[in-house]
């Protein structure tokens, strides 16, 4: 590992992990979506009918978005993903996910939103990564998948 500081690690990656989805998953999406509208609208309750279709319409817009590849760098600075730079300042801790299906480096920020950063690792070794941010930022220990992970991977969303 080099110690020099103004060592660079950069690559190119998916802003996000993109699932190619089936008719039938529309398919069940809009109709678990037509089974909850009708029921609200049988419940007399409008404004949850209304609310419940735009959310099923804005969950099959997203759904067909693609992930644009974006430049990530690592650098003594910071981390820059696309046009977003984090200082590390601006960073409470890391941790690398190493998995057979999943090579990630996360970050949980110090927002109030929005605070967890997941970036696609693709080739690059995750050994290399976790020891040049072990000079800036503490490593998280405790690595379990959040609540809207594990929903958003079983719903390959």
């Amino acid at each position: 590992m080099p110690s020099n500081k103004q060592f660079v690690i950069s690559w190119q990656a998916p802003e996000f992990r993109h699932y190619e989805k089936t008719w039938g998953w529309y398919f069940a999406v809009l109709a678990v979506a037509i089974l909850i509208v009708g029921f609200f609208i049988i419940q007399k309750d409008i404004f949850a009918a209304i609310t419940m279709a735009l959310l099923a319409a804005f969950v099959l817009i997203f759904a067909k978005h693609k992930p644009e590849i974006i430049d990530i760098e690592l650098s003594s600075k910071g981390i820059r993903f696309g046009n977003i730079h984090f200082p590390y300042n601006h960073l409470k801790y890391f941790w690398v996910v190493h998995t057979e299906h999943h090579k990630t480096l996360n970050f949980h920020t110090n927002a109030y939103v929005n605070n967890v950063v997941i970036i696609e690792l693709e080739d690059q070794d995750p050994d290399l990564i976790r020891e040049f941010l072990l000079q800036y930022l503490p490593e998280h220990t405790e690595i379990h998948p959040t609540f809207a992970q594990r929903i958003s991977h079983m719903l390959k969303f």
